[in-house]
C-alpha cells in the first residue's frame, strides 16, 4: 500500500485503489460539510425549514404552510423527506440539522445517476469525470448544501436523464425510469418543470429525425403514463384541501402566480442566460465547444444529441416559466456536465494546462487565505487583519475546535499530496478544479461556519424579542411588513407567532413588530411606544422594531 501511494497518480480513466479512494473522498468532502452545525439562514433555508417545522409542529403534511399560512412555492416531496429525517434523528441532531440531511440524500441520488448516465452514454471513463464536473460547478456549491426543494427536482432530473439513455431502445425500462424521474420533479418543483424530460425526448426525436421509430415513441408514451399520476396527486390534494383551490393550483402548476407569469419582463426571461457564463463553470465552455465542433454529427449520434436536446429544452422552459433565481439554473448543470465529460481527451494540451494551472493557483490562494484568517481569528495577529475580521462579526468569540481543525488539515494535506503526485494530463485539470473548490468549501464550513452562523442566524434576535413579549403578558403580538423568513425563524427559535396587522383579531394585541431598514421605518399609530430596535449581528440594513401599546 505504501509503495502505491508513492507512485504517480495518472488520471487516464482507468481505475486504481488510490484514484477510487480520492474520488470517494472528494465526493464526500464536497457533499457532507455544511449539512449540519448551523441554523436555517435567510431567505431560502428559513422558508424551507418554516414549511418543515409546520409539518412537525402543526401537522400540515399535505399542503405546505409557514406558521399556519399556506405556502405555494413548491410541492411537498423535499419537505416530507426532510421532516421525516428531522423526526427520526431528533435524538441526536437539532431539527434543522436533521432536516438538512435531506439535501445530502438528494445530492447523493443526483451524483449516482449522473455517473450512471455518463457511463451509459459514453463509457466508464466518463462517469467519474461527469460527477466531478457536476460538483465542481460554481452554481451548485452554495445551493447544493442548503435546505432547498429544487434539489429534489435535480435528483428527479438525474433519474430521468438515465431513463432517456434507454428510452430509445428499451421503451419499458427507459420509459418507466424517465417517468419516475419526471414524477419526482412534479412532486418537488411542479408540473411544468416535470414536463422537461418528456419534452426533451421529443426534441431528441426531432434532432435525430426518428419520428417513425415506434420503439422510441412507445418509450415516450410509457414515460408520460408513469409520470401522470405523480403530476396529478398534489394538484388533487390542493383542490380538496385548499380554501382557494384555483389560485393555489395554478401556482403549483406554474411555480408562480399566473399574473407574475403574464407580466414577466425580458430581463427575467434572460436571467439564466446572463448568469450561465459563471454559473456553469467549468463545464459550459467544454460543452459549447463540443456542440459547435460536432454540430454536423448531432443528428447522427444519440450521445451528442441527448445532452444538447435536454439543455435547450431546460433553458427555454426555465427561462419562460420559472421565477428568476439562481436555484432554477441547477438542472442545466447536468446536461452541461454530461457533454463536457466527453470532451476532455480531445482538448488541446494548452487549454487543459491553463485550467489546471489556474485552478491550482486560484483555489490554493483562497484556501491559504482561509487558513490565514482562521489563525488571525484565534491569535489576533496581525492586529489590522484582526480588527477587520472583528467588524464583520462583532462580539463573536472565536474558539479552537479540535475535530473540525483536524479534518480541514487532513483534507488540505491530501490536496497537496494529490497535486504533487498527479501526472499532468487533461483529466487532471478537472480533478484539480473540483478538488480545489472542495478544499475551499471544507475550510469555509469547518473553520468559518460558526462565525457565519452567528452573523446570519436569527436565534439571538428571537431571544431578545421573546424576552420583551413573554416577560409582559398578554403575549398577543401583531406584525407589519414581517417577511416569511423572519416569521418562520421567530416561530422556530422562540415560539413567537404574530398576527398580521390587517386582520381583525390584531386589534386586541398589545405588541407590534415591524420590519424595515435603517432609513425606512414603517408607519405605525402614534399610540404605539417603541421599546426595542435591532437586527441580526452585523446586519447593517434590516431593522426590526418592537412596539408596545400602553
Amino acid at each position: 500500500m505504501i509503495s502505491s501511494l508513492r507512485q504517480p497518480i495518472v488520471f487516464d480513466g482507468t481505475s486504481s485503489p488510490v484514484k477510487t479512494a480520492l474520488f470517494i473522498i472528494i465526493c464526500m468532502a464536497w457533499t457532507l460539510p455544511g449539512l449540519v452545525g448551523h441554523d436555517p439562514w435567510k431567505p431560502d433555508e428559513a422558508l424551507a425549514f418554516g414549511v418543515i417545522y409546520g409539518m412537525l409542529h402543526d401537522g400540515h403534511w399535505l399542503i405546505p404552510h409557514i406558521v399556519n399560512v399556506p405556502s405555494h412555492d413548491y410541492p411537498p416531496l423535499y419537505y416530507w423527506v426532510a421532516a421525516l429525517l428531522a423526526k427520526i434523528l431528533s435524538f441526536a441532531l437539532p431539527l434543522h440539522d436533521g432536516a438538512r440531511l435531506a439535501t445530502g440524500v438528494f445530492m447523493g441520488i443526483t451524483l449516482l445517476y449522473t455517473h450512471k448516465t455518463a457511463t451509459r452514454l459514453f463509457d466508464e471513463r466518463a462517469g467519474r469525470i461527469a460527477v466531478l464536473l457536476t460538483i465542481g460547478s460554481l452554481g451548485l456549491l452554495w445551493r447544493g448544501h442548503q435546505m432547498n426543494p429544487e434539489l429534489a427536482g435535480l435528483a428527479g432530473l438525474a433519474i430521468a436523464l438515465y431513463g432517456l439513455t434507454r428510452i430509445r431502445s428499451e421503451p419499458a425500462k427507459g420509459g418507466t425510469t424517465t417517468g419516475i424521474g419526471a414524477g419526482t420533479i412534479a412532486l418537488s418543483i411542479g408540473i411544468v418543470p416535470a414536463l422537461a424530460p418528456i419534452l426533451s425526448a421529443v426534441v431528441i426525436m426531432c434532432v435525430l429525425g426518428e419520428w417513425r421509430n415506434r420503439t422510441f415513441r412507445a418509450g415516450i408514451l410509457t414515460a408520460l403514463v408513469v409520470a401522470l399520476p405523480f403530476m396529478l396527486v398534489f394538484p388533487a390534494i390542493v383542490l380538496l384541501k385548499s380554501p382557494e383551490p384555483f389560485t393555489t393550483w395554478t401556482e403549483c402548476l406554474l411555480g408562480m402566480p399566473i399574473q407574475d407569469l403574464l407580466t414577466r419582463r425580458l430581463l427575467e426571461n434572460t436571467y439564466i442566460i446572463r448568469i450561465l457564463p459563471w454559473y456553469g463553470l467549468p463545464a459550459i465552455p467544454f460543452a459549447i465547444w463540443l456542440w459547435t465542433k460536432d454540430r454536423s454529427k448531432l443528428a447522427e449520434r444519440f450521445e451528442l444529441a441527448m445532452p444538447f436536446a435536454v439543455f435547450i429544452t431546460l433553458l427555454v422552459l426555465v427561462s419562460l416559466t420559472r421565477k428568476a433565481s439562481e436555484g432554477i439554473g441547477m438542472p442545466l448543470l447536468l446536461p452541461l456536465a454530461l457533454a463536457a465529460s466527453h470532451t476532455l481527451d480531445r482538448l488541446s494540451r494548452s487549454v487543459a494546462s491553463f485550467m489546471d494551472s489556474f485552478s491550482l493557483l486560484f483555489f490554493g490562494i483562497v484556501a491559504a487565505a482561509g487558513w490565514f484568517y482562521w489563525t488571525v481569528a484565534l491569535t489576533g495577529i496581525p492586529d489590522v487583519a484582526a480588527r477587520s475580521l472583528g467588524r464583520q462579526v462583532p462580539d463573536f468569540v472565536f474558539s479552537f475546535q479540535l475535530i473540525p481543525f483536524c479534518v480541514a488539515l487532513a483534507f488540505t494535506l491530501l490536496w497537496i499530496y494529490a497535486v504533487v503526485r498527479a501526472h499532468r494530463n487533461n483529466r487532471r485539470a478537472v480533478v484539480n478544479w473540483t478538488a480545489g473548490i472542495t478544499l475551499v468549501w471544507v475550510i469555509a464550513t469547518l473553520l468559518g461556519f460558526p462565525a457565519l452562523d452567528y452573523r446570519a442566524s436569527y436565534r439571538s434576535t428571537a431571544a431578545t424579542i421573546a424576552g420583551f413579549i413573554q416577560a409582559q403578558p398578554p403575549a398577543c403580538a401583531a406584525s407589519l411588513n414581517l417577511g416569511d423568513s423572519q416569521r418562520a425563524s421567530l416561530d422556530y427559535f422562540a415560539g413567537l407567532r404574530f398576527v398580521a396587522q390587517d386582520r381583525p383579531d390584531a386589534s386586541r394585541c398589545t405588541w407590534l413588530l415591524t420590519q424595515g431598514t435603517r432609513t425606512e421605518i414603517p408607519l405605525v399609530d402614534p399610540a404605539w411606544q417603541l421599546l426595542w430596535e435591532g437586527a441580526r449581528p452585523a446586519d447593517n440594513d434590516e431593522r426590526l422594531r418592537l412596539y408596545r401599546k400602553p
